[in-house]
């Protein structure tokens, strides 16, 4: 029997995270298993999932068992199905037209930059950069500001404010680097929107923050954002918005929109880096929030950042001491240690227990048990605390909760950054600097850098004055 003469079963509401492996895995069970799934995606987003039996009788069976009923005991979803007699064909006919956004271009492979380095020394035990030219260019850029800002560096004061040449800089701004991080919020936001269980949501928060870490690596510097400046993608189902309200110190403000309405990260990270002669230590404060549609809210606190070797020897990546994702609404928290000193699964194969390099372990905890520390990660968790579930994984490849895996990265796709059909002007990818260092002319690139300069140097005098006339 040809497909065309066949019923065919259409998911109407399909979400971010319904591929075929999922649905054969949720639905196609047993009788069901010789079932075909097929999407039909538009910028990763699935529209339509059209699901097919060889046997007609199947069809109907399968309509009576899902449609209208909870996917499963933690998600508060239930399937929209319903029988169509178009073919498989026709239904991808109508959607041939469907809009879809352009690729936000990318000019380097950041996710290839760098390998997981084993090591029983300490020093050398993290992420090792492999792009050896741009290596070298960093040597360079540590001469120069050791020629230049050696007071700074000796007192490991701020260099985030300083103004550099931009051969040391990255193809991204700030705004640029932080909506490439969240290529895996939809997939696993949009699940703890839609859990019942609070433990089971603070789980999927939790998930997402891990994921974003290893899209975090940054090696090269990116520009500083003028104030006023923004920037505005999709990232699945992920509207974001980003604008610089304060040059010192830079301060980011965000605002990330679920386009089915599920969830809105929003608040403000403000960025800060210290170099020593061999080492760059960064950190991201601000308060950072996340809101469900049920409006339970969630505030996360980032992890500082080690990068070791940027003036000689192997370039290291690394994270330190805490990270923190509390759930506000029901005084719950993952309490999460970076590199603690007991190891994970691959620890046998070390000497030392506490070199392990990407590794973390933790605990879903009550938040009385919990003090934040605002400044340097250093969080608190009481020893007494009663632990709602243990944490485990490796921050660059998976994460599990009492060692079942919620994220692995060879099973999931980060998603396609997007660019929005209408960019606002004050975009940074319009930034003149920019667009010319990634032409290759660096010459030119630092003519209109240092005109930006010039004018926030400019704005910034205006402002002081204006706010000496109100006193």
């Amino acid at each position: 029997m040809s497909s065309n003469s066949l019923s065919l079963i259409i998911l109407k509401n399909p979400l971010i995270f319904m591929d075929e492996t999922y649905l054969k895995n949720v639905l196609l069970k047993e009788k069901y298993s010789k079932g075909e799934i097929t999407s039909i995606c538009q910028n990763e987003i699935p529209i339509k999932i059209i699901i097919q039996f060889s046997e007609e009788p199947l069809i109907d069976e399968f309509i009576s068992q899902y449609n209208d009923k909870p996917l499963s005991d933690q998600l508060d979803y239930k399937l929209s199905l319903s029988k169509e007699t178009k073919s498989k064909e026709e239904i991808q006919k109508e959607y041939e037209n469907y809009t879809k956004l352009e690729p936000f271009p990318f000019y380097v492979d950041y996710e290839n930059e760098w390998k997981n380095n084993y090591s029983n020394n300490t020093e050398k035990s993290g992420l090792l950069y492999i792009n050896e030219e741009a290596k070298k260019i960093g040597y360079e850029a540590v001469k120069y500001l050791v020629a230049k800002f050696s007071k700074n560096i000796l007192e490991g004061k701020s260099i985030l404010n300083i103004s550099l040449p931009v051969f040391m800089f990255d193809k991204r701004t700030l705004h640029i680097a932080f909506a490439y991080e969240q290529r895996f919020a939809s997939y696993f936001l949009t699940k703890a929107a839609l859990c019942i269980d609070k433990i089971e949501r603070i789980k999927w928060v939790t998930t997402y923050l891990i994921s974003c870490l290893h899209m975090s690596v940054i090696q090269v510097k990116p520009f500083n954002p003028i104030i006023g400046e923004t920037f505005q993608c999709r990232v699945g189902t992920l509207d974001i918005y980003v604008e610089q309200t304060v040059n010192h110190p830079i301060t980011l403000n965000i605002y990330c929109k679920d386009i089915f309405g599920n969830f809105i990260i929003y608040g403000y990270l403000i960025t800060d880096a210290s170099v020593y002669i061999n080492t760059l230590y960064s950190t991201r404060l601000g308060k950072c929030f996340i809101k469900f549609k049920d409006g339970t809210l969630f505030q996360i606190r980032l992890p500082p950042i080690t990068l070791k070797g940027i003036s000689m020897g192997d370039r290291i990546f690394n994270y330190y001491n805490k990270c923190l994702i509390q759930d506000l609404t029901n005084k719950l928290s993952a309490y999460i240690e970076m590199n603690p000193d007991q190891p994970g699964y691959f620890a046998s194969f070390f000497k030392s227990k506490s070199t392990f390099p990407d590794y973390f372990k933790g605990k879903i905890v009550d938040s009385n048990y919990v003090t934040p520390e605002e400044n340097n990660g250093e969080h608190k968790l009481a020893k007494d605390a009663k632990s709602y579930g243990d944490i485990e994984g490796e921050w660059t490849s998976y994460i599990c909760f009492n060692n079942v895996e919620y994220w692995n990265i060879d099973k999931c796709k980060a998603l396609t950054v997007y660019s929005h059909e209408f960019t606002l002007p004050s975009d940074g990818r319009f930034r003149e600097d920019l667009i010319n260092l990634i032409k290759g002319d660096q010459e030119k690139s630092q003519v209109e850098k240092e005109k930006l300069e010039v004018r926030q140097r400019k704005d910034r005098k205006l402002r002081a004055d204006y706010l000496k006339t109100k006193k």
